[in-house]
């Protein structure tokens, strides 16, 4: 993993009564995230039939996810998932391991 590089991955847990709406507002912040300067990948994962998603990111920089982070798009994902899941999300940041 070159130093600059950011891995972070997002369990989350959608309310069974909001899993639709989760799922729409995960689709829309992925497309802009992917938009956005510095993000290398930005993949939301899930099993069929289920209210667990994988949030996946990877960012040139934690400056420029953090950019993102401040940025129109995400404030609006913020309150389109607003009491939509069983317990707030926490990011784990990762480190590539197999790769130099």
């Amino acid at each position: 993993m070159k130093d600059s590089d950011l891995v972070i991955m997002t369990k989350a847990e959608a309310k069974p009564e909001k899993q639709k709406s989760v799922i729409q507002a995960l689709r829309n912040i992925a497309v802009a995230a992917r938009d956005h300067p510095g993000c290398i990948e930005y993949s939301i994962l899930c099993a069929e039939d289920s209210a667990v998603t994988i949030n996946f990111e990877r960012w040139a920089s934690n400056e420029e996810r953090g950019k993102f982070m401040a940025s129109a798009d995400v404030k609006k994902f913020a309150s389109a998932v607003s009491d939509a899941f069983t317990e707030t999300p926490k990011p784990i940041l990762y480190d590539i391991l197999d790769v130099e």
